[in-house]
Protein backbone atom coordinates (compact mmCIF):
# COMPACT_ATOMS: atom_id res chain seq x y z
CA UNK A 1 0.00 0.00 0.00
CA UNK A 2 1.13 3.44 -0.94
CA UNK A 3 1.63 5.99 2.52
CA UNK A 4 -1.50 7.54 1.01
CA UNK A 5 -3.55 4.44 1.22
CA UNK A 6 -2.07 3.80 4.76
CA UNK A 7 -3.15 6.88 6.25
CA UNK A 8 -6.15 6.77 5.15
CA UNK A 9 -6.86 3.61 6.57
CA UNK A 10 -4.97 4.62 9.88
CA UNK A 11 -6.27 8.41 10.22
CA UNK A 12 -5.02 10.01 13.23
CA UNK A 13 -8.05 11.11 15.77
CA UNK A 14 -8.36 13.95 17.54
CA UNK A 15 -5.83 12.97 20.56
CA UNK A 16 -3.14 13.36 18.08
CA UNK A 17 -4.02 16.80 17.09
CA UNK A 18 -4.00 19.88 18.42
CA UNK A 19 -7.48 20.98 20.72
CA UNK A 20 -8.67 24.16 21.70
CA UNK A 21 -8.48 25.10 25.39
CA UNK A 22 -5.16 22.55 25.38
CA UNK A 23 -1.93 24.26 26.53
CA UNK A 24 1.31 22.83 24.84
CA UNK A 25 4.18 22.00 26.39
CA UNK A 26 7.69 22.94 25.52
CA UNK A 27 10.51 20.39 24.20
CA UNK A 28 14.05 21.88 25.20
CA UNK A 29 16.73 19.97 23.87
CA UNK A 30 20.09 18.76 26.11
CA UNK A 31 23.09 16.62 25.22
CA UNK A 32 24.28 13.79 27.77
CA UNK A 33 27.81 13.73 28.83
CA UNK A 34 30.18 11.44 26.86
CA UNK A 35 28.99 7.80 28.06
CA UNK A 36 31.24 5.40 29.97
CA UNK A 37 28.51 2.60 29.19
CA UNK A 38 29.07 3.18 25.10
CA UNK A 39 32.05 4.88 24.69
CA UNK A 40 32.83 7.28 22.05
CA UNK A 41 28.83 7.35 20.91
CA UNK A 42 27.64 11.07 20.80
CA UNK A 43 23.60 11.29 20.36
CA UNK A 44 21.15 14.07 20.74
CA UNK A 45 18.57 13.82 23.49
CA UNK A 46 15.73 16.36 24.49
CA UNK A 47 12.82 16.49 27.31
CA UNK A 48 9.27 17.49 26.91
CA UNK A 49 7.88 19.46 29.99
CA UNK A 50 4.00 19.64 30.34
CA UNK A 51 2.37 22.70 31.86
CA UNK A 52 0.87 20.78 34.34
CA UNK A 53 4.68 19.94 35.61
CA UNK A 54 4.89 21.28 39.08
CA UNK A 55 8.60 21.38 40.82
CA UNK A 56 7.42 20.51 44.14
CA UNK A 57 5.97 16.65 42.55
CA UNK A 58 8.23 14.54 40.98
CA UNK A 59 6.33 13.31 37.79
CA UNK A 60 6.14 10.31 35.97
CA UNK A 61 8.32 9.85 32.62
CA UNK A 62 7.97 8.09 29.66
CA UNK A 63 11.75 7.55 27.91
CA UNK A 64 11.02 6.77 23.89
CA UNK A 65 13.97 5.05 22.02
CA UNK A 66 14.90 7.05 18.78
CA UNK A 67 13.64 9.94 19.61
CA UNK A 68 14.12 12.50 17.02
CA UNK A 69 12.26 10.14 14.92
CA UNK A 70 9.67 10.23 17.27
CA UNK A 71 9.52 14.22 17.01
CA UNK A 72 8.97 14.57 13.69
CA UNK A 73 6.04 16.54 12.67
CA UNK A 74 5.63 14.03 9.15
CA UNK A 75 6.40 10.82 11.42
CA UNK A 76 2.77 11.24 12.78
CA UNK A 77 3.48 10.44 16.09
CA UNK A 78 2.76 13.78 17.43
CA UNK A 79 3.92 12.71 20.96
CA UNK A 80 4.03 16.20 22.51
CA UNK A 81 0.28 16.75 21.42
CA UNK A 82 -0.77 13.55 22.56
CA UNK A 83 0.70 14.02 25.42
CA UNK A 84 -1.03 17.68 25.87
CA UNK A 85 -4.27 16.20 25.49
CA UNK A 86 -3.86 13.08 27.33
CA UNK A 87 -2.62 14.97 30.66
CA UNK A 88 -4.92 17.94 30.42
CA UNK A 89 -7.59 15.43 30.32
CA UNK A 90 -6.26 13.57 33.40
CA UNK A 91 -6.29 10.54 31.12
CA UNK A 92 -2.67 9.68 31.89
CA UNK A 93 -0.53 11.15 35.07
CA UNK A 94 1.71 13.81 34.65
CA UNK A 95 4.90 12.78 32.92
CA UNK A 96 8.06 13.78 31.52
CA UNK A 97 9.25 12.52 28.07
CA UNK A 98 12.94 12.12 27.18
CA UNK A 99 13.79 11.32 24.10
CA UNK A 100 16.75 9.60 23.35
CA UNK A 101 18.55 9.09 20.00
CA UNK A 102 20.74 5.82 19.62
CA UNK A 103 24.37 6.89 19.69
CA UNK A 104 27.02 7.05 16.18
CA UNK A 105 30.58 7.16 17.37
CA UNK A 106 32.25 10.12 14.41
CA UNK A 107 35.11 8.84 12.09
CA UNK A 108 38.27 10.15 12.73
CA UNK A 109 39.45 9.39 8.91
CA UNK A 110 38.99 11.84 6.62
CA UNK A 111 35.81 10.61 4.35
CA UNK A 112 35.06 7.82 6.64
CA UNK A 113 32.01 7.13 7.92
CA UNK A 114 30.76 7.46 11.69
CA UNK A 115 29.82 4.24 12.91
CA UNK A 116 26.38 3.71 13.78
CA UNK A 117 25.28 2.62 16.98
CA UNK A 118 22.00 1.96 16.89
CA UNK A 119 21.56 -2.01 16.59
CA UNK A 120 24.28 -2.56 19.48
CA UNK A 121 22.66 -0.87 21.67
CA UNK A 122 19.14 -1.38 20.77
CA UNK A 123 19.44 -5.27 19.93
CA UNK A 124 21.69 -6.54 22.06
CA UNK A 125 20.59 -8.59 25.00
CA UNK A 126 22.12 -7.66 28.65
CA UNK A 127 21.42 -4.44 30.84
CA UNK A 128 23.67 -2.37 29.20
CA UNK A 129 21.21 -0.03 28.03
CA UNK A 130 18.70 -0.13 31.16
CA UNK A 131 22.38 0.61 32.83
CA UNK A 132 22.97 3.67 30.27
CA UNK A 133 19.48 5.11 30.86
CA UNK A 134 19.89 4.21 34.96
CA UNK A 135 23.27 5.77 35.73
CA UNK A 136 23.81 8.54 32.57
CA UNK A 137 20.44 9.43 30.76
CA UNK A 138 17.96 9.74 33.96
CA UNK A 139 20.25 11.26 36.61
CA UNK A 140 20.68 14.21 33.78
CA UNK A 141 17.46 14.86 33.30
CA UNK A 142 16.65 14.72 37.25
CA UNK A 143 19.03 17.86 37.36
CA UNK A 144 16.51 19.73 35.75
CA UNK A 145 12.89 18.02 36.52
CA UNK A 146 11.81 16.20 39.52
CA UNK A 147 10.99 12.22 38.76
CA UNK A 148 9.37 9.75 40.41
CA UNK A 149 11.78 6.62 40.77
CA UNK A 150 9.25 3.57 41.30
CA UNK A 151 8.84 1.46 38.37
CA UNK A 152 5.08 1.82 37.98
CA UNK A 153 6.12 5.13 37.66
CA UNK A 154 8.46 4.95 34.80
CA UNK A 155 7.76 3.89 31.16
CA UNK A 156 9.38 2.76 28.21
CA UNK A 157 8.89 2.62 24.57
CA UNK A 158 10.10 2.21 20.75
CA UNK A 159 9.73 0.87 17.62
CA UNK A 160 11.53 -2.17 16.12
CA UNK A 161 14.48 -2.30 17.68
CA UNK A 162 13.72 0.66 20.11
CA UNK A 163 10.62 -1.57 20.99
CA UNK A 164 13.10 -4.67 21.61
CA UNK A 165 15.67 -2.02 23.65
CA UNK A 166 12.78 -0.84 25.44
CA UNK A 167 11.14 -4.34 26.72
CA UNK A 168 15.00 -5.87 27.28
CA UNK A 169 15.46 -2.79 29.36
CA UNK A 170 12.37 -3.38 31.55
CA UNK A 171 13.80 -7.26 31.44
CA UNK A 172 16.53 -7.02 32.75
CA UNK A 173 15.44 -3.96 35.97
CA UNK A 174 11.87 -4.74 36.84
CA UNK A 175 12.39 -3.26 40.00
CA UNK A 176 13.15 0.17 37.62
CA UNK A 177 11.12 -0.02 35.12
CA UNK A 178 7.17 -1.41 35.10
CA UNK A 179 5.54 -0.19 31.86
CA UNK A 180 6.64 -0.80 27.93
CA UNK A 181 4.94 0.17 24.80
CA UNK A 182 6.19 -1.84 21.76
CA UNK A 183 5.96 -0.60 17.88
CA UNK A 184 6.07 -3.38 15.66
CA UNK A 185 8.87 -4.86 17.54
CA UNK A 186 11.76 -6.61 16.58
CA UNK A 187 11.76 -9.68 18.67
CA UNK A 188 13.81 -11.76 15.76
CA UNK A 189 17.02 -13.29 15.16
CA UNK A 190 18.68 -9.63 14.95
CA UNK A 191 21.05 -9.93 18.20
CA UNK A 192 19.16 -12.60 20.18
CA UNK A 193 15.62 -10.78 20.72
CA UNK A 194 14.03 -14.20 19.53
CA UNK A 195 15.33 -15.62 23.07
CA UNK A 196 13.20 -13.36 24.70
CA UNK A 197 9.74 -15.09 24.06
CA UNK A 198 11.66 -18.85 25.71
CA UNK A 199 12.57 -16.95 28.70
CA UNK A 200 9.76 -15.21 29.48
CA UNK A 201 7.72 -18.30 29.33
CA UNK A 202 9.82 -20.06 32.01
CA UNK A 203 11.30 -16.91 34.16
CA UNK A 204 9.36 -16.18 36.87
CA UNK A 205 6.83 -13.90 36.21
CA UNK A 206 8.27 -9.96 36.86
CA UNK A 207 5.53 -6.88 37.73
CA UNK A 208 5.48 -5.58 34.09
CA UNK A 209 2.89 -4.10 32.06
CA UNK A 210 3.42 -4.53 28.41
CA UNK A 211 1.61 -3.04 24.87
CA UNK A 212 2.02 -4.76 21.73
CA UNK A 213 1.74 -3.53 18.38
CA UNK A 214 2.35 -5.13 14.96
CA UNK A 215 0.60 -6.31 11.73
CA UNK A 216 0.35 -8.92 9.21
CA UNK A 217 2.28 -6.90 6.43
CA UNK A 218 5.39 -6.20 9.09
CA UNK A 219 9.12 -7.31 8.21
CA UNK A 220 9.93 -10.74 6.75
CA UNK A 221 13.88 -10.91 6.33
CA UNK A 222 16.87 -12.82 6.99
CA UNK A 223 16.58 -12.40 10.49
CA UNK A 224 13.30 -13.55 10.89
CA UNK A 225 9.67 -12.80 10.60
CA UNK A 226 8.84 -9.74 12.36
CA UNK A 227 4.77 -10.59 12.71
CA UNK A 228 4.97 -14.19 13.44
CA UNK A 229 7.65 -13.16 15.95
CA UNK A 230 5.10 -10.30 17.90
CA UNK A 231 2.57 -13.18 18.01
CA UNK A 232 5.01 -15.20 19.94
CA UNK A 233 5.67 -12.22 22.10
CA UNK A 234 1.93 -11.70 22.76
CA UNK A 235 1.85 -15.68 23.61
CA UNK A 236 4.82 -15.91 25.81
CA UNK A 237 3.40 -13.16 27.93
CA UNK A 238 -0.02 -14.25 28.64
CA UNK A 239 1.26 -18.19 29.45
CA UNK A 240 3.27 -16.27 32.13
CA UNK A 241 0.86 -14.17 33.01
CA UNK A 242 1.51 -10.38 32.39
CA UNK A 243 -0.24 -7.85 31.97
CA UNK A 244 -0.09 -7.19 28.28
CA UNK A 245 -2.51 -5.80 25.57
CA UNK A 246 -1.79 -5.84 21.37
CA UNK A 247 -3.67 -4.68 18.43
CA UNK A 248 -2.75 -5.88 15.63
CA UNK A 249 -3.81 -5.45 12.01
CA UNK A 250 -3.77 -7.03 8.71
CA UNK A 251 -2.13 -3.98 6.65
CA UNK A 252 -0.30 -2.94 9.25
CA UNK A 253 3.73 -2.82 8.07
CA UNK A 254 7.21 -1.77 9.22
CA UNK A 255 6.00 1.96 9.65
CA UNK A 256 4.68 4.30 12.16
CA UNK A 257 1.30 4.55 10.68
CA UNK A 258 -0.89 1.86 12.54
CA UNK A 259 1.05 2.36 15.42
CA UNK A 260 0.74 6.14 15.79
CA UNK A 261 -3.15 5.85 15.54
CA UNK A 262 -3.03 3.40 18.55
CA UNK A 263 -0.79 5.27 20.16
CA UNK A 264 -3.39 7.64 22.38
CA UNK A 265 -5.36 4.50 23.28
CA UNK A 266 -1.67 2.46 23.85
CA UNK A 267 -1.22 5.39 26.39
CA UNK A 268 -4.20 5.23 28.54
CA UNK A 269 -4.13 1.28 28.54
CA UNK A 270 -0.11 1.08 29.65
CA UNK A 271 -0.87 4.02 32.83
CA UNK A 272 -4.44 3.14 33.62
CA UNK A 273 -5.06 2.76 37.49
CA UNK A 274 -1.58 4.71 37.91
CA UNK A 275 -0.15 4.60 40.92
CA UNK A 276 -1.69 1.16 41.67
CA UNK A 277 0.52 -1.57 41.55
CA UNK A 278 1.55 -4.07 38.64
CA UNK A 279 0.51 -7.25 38.79
CA UNK A 280 2.70 -10.10 38.06
CA UNK A 281 1.85 -13.64 37.20
CA UNK A 282 -1.74 -13.84 37.39
CA UNK A 283 -3.66 -16.64 35.58
CA UNK A 284 -0.04 -17.63 34.77
CA UNK A 285 0.17 -21.71 33.38
CA UNK A 286 3.44 -21.74 34.28
CA UNK A 287 4.75 -25.10 35.75
CA UNK A 288 7.34 -23.38 37.97
CA UNK A 289 3.94 -21.45 39.47
CA UNK A 290 3.20 -24.71 40.73
CA UNK A 291 5.97 -25.40 41.92
CA UNK A 292 6.41 -22.20 44.14
CA UNK A 293 4.45 -20.94 47.10
CA UNK A 294 2.27 -17.89 45.69
CA UNK A 295 2.91 -14.96 47.91
CA UNK A 296 5.77 -16.62 48.78
CA UNK A 297 9.43 -14.93 48.47
CA UNK A 298 12.95 -15.46 49.67
CA UNK A 299 13.45 -15.06 53.31
CA UNK A 300 16.84 -14.02 54.32
CA UNK A 301 18.68 -16.74 56.95
CA UNK A 302 19.51 -14.61 60.23
CA UNK A 303 23.08 -15.40 61.83
CA UNK A 304 26.58 -14.04 62.59
CA UNK A 305 27.94 -15.05 59.46
CA UNK A 306 29.50 -12.70 57.35
CA UNK A 307 29.76 -14.67 53.80
CA UNK A 308 28.30 -17.47 52.54
CA UNK A 309 29.14 -19.58 49.97
CA UNK A 310 29.00 -23.70 49.40
CA UNK A 311 25.83 -24.95 50.68
CA UNK A 312 24.51 -28.57 50.90
CA UNK A 313 21.83 -30.82 52.87
CA UNK A 314 21.74 -34.19 54.60
CA UNK A 315 19.25 -36.98 54.52
CA UNK A 316 17.03 -35.23 56.88
CA UNK A 317 16.90 -32.19 54.67
CA UNK A 318 18.99 -30.02 57.25
CA UNK A 319 20.74 -27.47 55.72
CA UNK A 320 24.69 -26.22 56.34
CA UNK A 321 26.89 -23.58 54.89
CA UNK A 322 30.25 -22.22 54.77
CA UNK A 323 32.19 -19.28 54.95
CA UNK A 324 34.28 -19.60 51.98
CA UNK A 325 37.42 -17.64 53.51
CA UNK A 326 37.35 -18.56 57.24
CA UNK A 327 35.55 -21.87 56.64
CA UNK A 328 33.53 -21.71 59.55
CA UNK A 329 30.79 -24.11 59.16
CA UNK A 330 26.95 -22.91 60.02
CA UNK A 331 24.23 -25.40 60.51
CA UNK A 332 20.35 -23.60 59.70
CA UNK A 333 18.49 -24.43 62.70
CA UNK A 334 14.81 -25.12 63.22
CA UNK A 335 14.10 -21.20 64.16
CA UNK A 336 15.63 -20.76 60.18
CA UNK A 337 18.42 -19.15 62.01
CA UNK A 338 22.54 -19.89 61.37
CA UNK A 339 24.32 -21.15 64.30
CA UNK A 340 28.03 -21.91 64.29
CA UNK A 341 28.91 -25.73 63.49
CA UNK A 342 32.38 -26.54 63.49
CA UNK A 343 35.73 -25.17 61.76
CA UNK A 344 36.67 -26.69 58.18
CA UNK A 345 39.79 -24.42 57.74
CA UNK A 346 40.05 -21.40 55.02
CA UNK A 347 38.89 -21.62 51.26
CA UNK A 348 35.85 -23.89 51.41
CA UNK A 349 34.66 -24.32 47.95
CA UNK A 350 32.08 -27.47 48.17
CA UNK A 351 30.53 -29.44 51.19
CA UNK A 352 28.69 -32.65 50.88
CA UNK A 353 26.84 -34.50 54.18
CA UNK A 354 27.63 -38.19 54.53
CA UNK A 355 26.19 -41.02 56.92
CA UNK A 356 26.69 -40.61 61.04
CA UNK A 357 26.43 -36.51 60.32
CA UNK A 358 30.06 -37.07 58.89
CA UNK A 359 30.28 -33.64 56.21
CA UNK A 360 32.94 -33.31 53.30
CA UNK A 361 34.57 -30.62 52.64
CA UNK A 362 37.01 -29.18 49.25
CA UNK A 363 39.63 -26.99 50.02
CA UNK A 364 41.00 -26.39 46.43
CA UNK A 365 43.25 -23.40 47.55
CA UNK A 366 45.11 -26.06 49.74
CA UNK A 367 44.23 -29.24 47.74
CA UNK A 368 42.69 -31.01 50.25
CA UNK A 369 39.04 -32.82 51.03
CA UNK A 370 38.39 -33.00 54.45
CA UNK A 371 35.95 -34.76 56.58
CA UNK A 372 34.18 -33.61 59.88
CA UNK A 373 32.50 -35.94 62.38
CA UNK A 374 29.65 -35.28 64.76
CA UNK A 375 32.02 -33.97 67.28
CA UNK A 376 33.76 -31.58 64.91
CA UNK A 377 37.31 -33.82 64.69
CA UNK A 378 38.44 -33.25 61.21
CA UNK A 379 40.51 -35.29 59.22
CA UNK A 380 42.38 -35.53 55.72
CA UNK A 381 40.36 -37.50 53.10
CA UNK A 382 42.50 -36.74 50.32
CA UNK A 383 45.76 -34.21 49.40
CA UNK A 384 46.81 -33.44 46.10
CA UNK A 385 43.28 -32.65 44.21
CA UNK A 386 42.25 -29.25 43.67
CA UNK A 387 38.32 -30.55 44.38
CA UNK A 388 35.82 -28.23 44.00
CA UNK A 389 32.27 -29.72 43.72
CA UNK A 390 32.09 -33.06 46.23
CA UNK A 391 29.21 -35.74 46.77
CA UNK A 392 28.64 -38.60 48.56
CA UNK A 393 26.93 -41.70 48.34
CA UNK A 394 25.17 -43.93 51.32
CA UNK A 395 27.89 -46.45 50.72
CA UNK A 396 30.71 -44.17 51.66
CA UNK A 397 31.51 -43.55 47.16
CA UNK A 398 32.74 -40.17 46.98
CA UNK A 399 32.80 -38.05 44.04
CA UNK A 400 34.93 -35.03 43.64
CA UNK A 401 34.96 -32.21 41.02
CA UNK A 402 38.55 -30.79 39.79
CA UNK A 403 37.77 -27.93 37.52
CA UNK A 404 41.49 -26.39 36.75
CA UNK A 405 42.32 -30.20 35.47
CA UNK A 406 39.03 -30.96 34.03
CA UNK A 407 38.53 -33.98 35.95
CA UNK A 408 36.51 -35.54 37.55
CA UNK A 409 37.24 -38.16 40.45
CA UNK A 410 35.52 -41.06 41.79
CA UNK A 411 36.73 -43.11 45.28
CA UNK A 412 35.43 -46.42 45.32
CA UNK A 413 34.00 -48.80 48.05
CA UNK A 414 38.08 -49.74 48.65
CA UNK A 415 39.42 -46.58 48.77
CA UNK A 416 40.79 -46.39 45.40
CA UNK A 417 40.56 -43.34 43.77
CA UNK A 418 40.10 -42.39 39.60
CA UNK A 419 39.56 -39.87 37.32
CA UNK A 420 37.82 -39.34 33.93
CA UNK A 421 39.29 -36.33 31.90
CA UNK A 422 38.18 -34.15 29.66
CA UNK A 423 39.44 -32.01 27.12
CA UNK A 424 37.46 -28.69 27.03
CA UNK A 425 34.49 -29.92 29.86
CA UNK A 426 35.70 -27.78 33.12
CA UNK A 427 33.38 -29.98 36.08
CA UNK A 428 32.62 -28.23 38.81
CA UNK A 429 29.00 -28.66 40.34
CA UNK A 430 28.28 -32.06 41.42
CA UNK A 431 25.34 -34.04 43.10
CA UNK A 432 23.47 -37.08 43.33
CA UNK A 433 19.77 -37.45 42.35
CA UNK A 434 17.68 -38.34 45.55
CA UNK A 435 17.45 -41.90 44.41
CA UNK A 436 21.50 -42.09 43.78
CA UNK A 437 20.85 -43.19 40.34
CA UNK A 438 22.48 -40.44 38.13
CA UNK A 439 24.87 -38.17 39.14
CA UNK A 440 24.80 -34.34 37.37
CA UNK A 441 27.97 -32.29 36.75
CA UNK A 442 27.97 -28.54 35.78
CA UNK A 443 30.73 -26.21 34.64
CA UNK A 444 30.52 -22.25 34.79
CA UNK A 445 32.03 -22.40 31.47
CA UNK A 446 29.43 -25.05 29.48
CA UNK A 447 25.82 -24.58 28.49
CA UNK A 448 25.02 -27.87 28.93
CA UNK A 449 24.87 -30.10 32.41
CA UNK A 450 26.36 -33.13 31.85
CA UNK A 451 24.29 -36.53 33.38
CA UNK A 452 25.83 -39.76 34.23
CA UNK A 453 23.97 -43.66 35.41
CA UNK A 454 25.43 -44.59 38.48
CA UNK A 455 26.25 -48.38 38.34
CA UNK A 456 26.41 -50.62 41.06
CA UNK A 457 29.69 -50.33 42.09
CA UNK A 458 29.43 -46.66 41.87
CA UNK A 459 30.78 -46.92 38.76
CA UNK A 460 30.06 -44.08 35.82
CA UNK A 461 28.28 -44.50 32.62
CA UNK A 462 26.17 -43.15 29.60
CA UNK A 463 27.75 -39.92 30.02
CA UNK A 464 25.80 -36.94 28.37
CA UNK A 465 25.17 -33.04 27.78
CA UNK A 466 21.70 -33.90 29.11
CA UNK A 467 20.15 -30.19 30.43
CA UNK A 468 21.02 -27.61 28.06
CA UNK A 469 20.64 -24.53 30.24
CA UNK A 470 19.93 -20.82 29.78
CA UNK A 471 22.61 -18.44 29.27
CA UNK A 472 23.20 -14.43 29.35
CA UNK A 473 23.18 -12.49 26.62
CA UNK A 474 27.00 -12.55 25.43
CA UNK A 475 28.21 -15.12 27.51
CA UNK A 476 30.37 -17.97 27.17
CA UNK A 477 28.42 -20.20 29.49
CA UNK A 478 25.23 -20.80 31.53
CA UNK A 479 27.44 -19.79 35.03
CA UNK A 480 26.26 -23.33 36.77
CA UNK A 481 28.74 -23.27 39.54
CA UNK A 482 26.45 -25.32 41.74
CA UNK A 483 23.39 -28.25 41.99
CA UNK A 484 20.67 -29.44 44.40
CA UNK A 485 18.34 -32.59 44.19
CA UNK A 486 14.81 -32.86 44.98
CA UNK A 487 13.33 -36.11 45.79
CA UNK A 488 10.55 -36.50 43.00
CA UNK A 489 13.23 -36.30 40.44
CA UNK A 490 13.96 -32.32 39.65
CA UNK A 491 17.34 -30.90 40.16
CA UNK A 492 17.60 -27.21 40.56
CA UNK A 493 21.28 -25.36 38.69
CA UNK A 494 22.41 -22.15 40.40
CA UNK A 495 23.43 -20.15 36.98
CA UNK A 496 24.14 -16.32 36.12
CA UNK A 497 20.24 -15.88 35.21
CA UNK A 498 18.81 -17.50 38.70
CA UNK A 499 17.85 -20.96 39.81
CA UNK A 500 16.87 -22.78 36.49
CA UNK A 501 14.37 -26.28 37.43
CA UNK A 502 15.21 -29.42 35.39
CA UNK A 503 12.69 -32.22 34.71
CA UNK A 504 13.71 -35.42 35.09
CA UNK A 505 13.94 -35.42 31.61
CA UNK A 506 16.55 -32.99 30.88
CA UNK A 507 14.16 -29.62 29.82
CA UNK A 508 14.70 -26.99 31.94
CA UNK A 509 10.71 -26.05 33.36
CA UNK A 510 11.49 -22.78 34.78
CA UNK A 511 13.80 -20.46 36.16
CA UNK A 512 13.49 -19.09 39.48
CA UNK A 513 14.40 -15.09 39.92
CA UNK A 514 16.93 -13.86 43.06
CA UNK A 515 16.53 -11.75 45.42
CA UNK A 516 17.39 -8.12 44.39
CA UNK A 517 21.06 -7.79 43.50
CA UNK A 518 21.95 -11.45 44.55
CA UNK A 519 23.97 -13.80 42.78
CA UNK A 520 23.52 -17.57 42.41
CA UNK A 521 26.58 -19.02 44.34
CA UNK A 522 24.95 -22.21 45.56
CA UNK A 523 21.70 -24.09 45.83
CA UNK A 524 20.39 -26.64 48.68
CA UNK A 525 17.45 -28.12 49.09
CA UNK A 526 15.91 -28.67 52.98
CA UNK A 527 13.59 -29.42 54.59
CA UNK A 528 11.81 -32.60 56.29
CA UNK A 529 9.94 -32.62 53.27
CA UNK A 530 12.25 -31.34 50.64
CA UNK A 531 9.60 -28.51 50.56
CA UNK A 532 12.08 -25.49 50.89
CA UNK A 533 15.10 -24.55 48.54
CA UNK A 534 18.21 -22.64 50.27
CA UNK A 535 20.10 -20.14 48.26
CA UNK A 536 23.82 -18.94 49.15
CA UNK A 537 24.69 -15.65 47.31
CA UNK A 538 28.55 -15.15 48.50
CA UNK A 539 27.74 -13.25 51.44
CA UNK A 540 23.88 -14.57 52.15
CA UNK A 541 21.98 -17.12 52.74
CA UNK A 542 18.10 -17.14 51.81
CA UNK A 543 15.60 -19.76 51.76
CA UNK A 544 11.82 -19.96 50.18
CA UNK A 545 9.20 -22.75 50.42
CA UNK A 546 8.09 -24.99 47.31
CA UNK A 547 5.89 -27.61 46.55
CA UNK A 548 8.42 -30.22 45.67
CA UNK A 549 5.99 -32.83 43.93
CA UNK A 550 3.95 -30.37 41.72
CA UNK A 551 3.90 -31.59 38.05
CA UNK A 552 6.51 -29.43 35.85
CA UNK A 553 5.23 -30.31 32.57
CA UNK A 554 3.01 -27.95 31.14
Amino acid sequence: MTREELAAEFPLGPDSLPQPGVLQGRVEPFTPPASRIFPGTVRDCWIYVPVQYDPTTPACVLVVQDGAEHLKPERRWHIPTVLDNLIHRREIPVMIGVFVNPGTIPAVVTGARARDNRSFEYDSRGDAYARFLLEEILPEVARRYRLRSDPGSRCLMGGSSGAVCAFNAAWERPREFGRVLSIVGSYTALRGAHDLPPLVRITEPKPLRVFLQSGANDLRVFAGDWWTANLEMLSALTYAGYEVEHVWAEHAGHDEFHGSMVFPAALRWIWRNHPEPISAGVNSRQPLQKFLCRGEDWRLVPGSYERAAAIASDSQGRVIFADPETGTLFRIAADGSAVRLAEAGPGVAGLACGANGVILATRPEHRAIVALDRKGGVSRVHNGIAAVGVDVAPAGLLYVTEPSQRRLWRRDADGQWSAEEFESFRPRGIRLSADQGRLVVTSTEAVDAQVYTVQGDGSLADGAPFYRLHQPAGAIGSGAGAVAAGRPGWVLFATSLGLQLGMAGGLIAGLIALPEGARAVGVAVGGADGDEIYLSTGRQVFRRRIRPKAELWG
